[in-house]
């Protein structure tokens, strides 16, 4: 039997899975998703190799694991302030800014999918992705709602403006990572995003000036 650290076994368990968390954030800052082994999460968890396998079979399920765990909280939150907010353009503004502070150098764990890019297979990038779920769901009904209240342009596919928006917001963290300041990237997305969405007037179909158009001659 291991020895139980712990009040209860599930409280062991969930100790174990903590330090395991932070352990694989610390050895990828260190060495690099390709470098990284299961046997060093462990010795850095200080937990024996196997032990691993009673959370994770491989690493790429280890990696998928840890971010679903740091994900989660975030997107509980973003969901949670979006709700609180009525304004269209604002809540917009409030989960651009929340998303890209979150990836962000420096920021607690999400950062280490910023270099994941081109390097996981395309069933473990999808399993990333789909962490990221609910804030699209969020994206989409700020998109319906924006266009409902007329503060929003129409659009033809609310699904494949959200994707687009996905995009501009991945080249946004990608300027992060070079090191533009955060409150200049997340105001240029934010203008960026909101105007395109913005409704804009409706030219007059009326004229009410009097005088001659440009290139018309005054009739006498």
């Amino acid at each position: 039997m291991p020895r139980i650290d712990a009040p209860s076994l599930a409280e062991h368990r969930e100790a174990t899975w903590r330090r395991l968390r932070d352990s694989f954030l610390e050895v990828m800052a260190e060495e690099g998703y390709a470098a990284l082994s299961l046997a060093s999460v462990a010795r850095r968890a200080g937990i024996a190799r196997n032990t691993i396998y009673n959370y994770a079979p491989t690493k790429d399920a280890l990696l998928v694991a840890v971010v679903k765990a740091e994900v989660e909280p975030f997107v509980a939150q973003v969901v949670q302030e979006a709700a609180g907010v009525d304004d269209p353009e604002e809540r917009l503004a409030l989960v651009v800014r929340r998303d890209l502070a979150a990836f962000a150098p420096g920021a607690r764990s999400l950062p280490v999918i910023n270099s994941l890019k081109d390097v996981l297979p395309e069933e473990v990038s999808a399993s990333i992705a789909a962490c990221f779920a609910p804030v699209l769901d969020v994206v989409g009904r700020i998109v319906e709602e924006g266009v409902s209240a007329g503060a929003f342009r129409p659009v033809a596919h609310v699904g494949r403006v959200v994707e687009m928006m996905v995009g501009v917001m991945v080249a946004a963290r990608h300027s992060l990572i070079l090191g533009t300041p955060l409150d200049v990237i997340v105001a240029e997305t934010t203008e960026f995003l909101v105007g395109a969405l913005r409704r804009r007037e409706e030219p007059s179909s009326s004229r009410t000036d009097v005088g001659p158009r440009r290139g018309e001659r005054k009739k006498r």
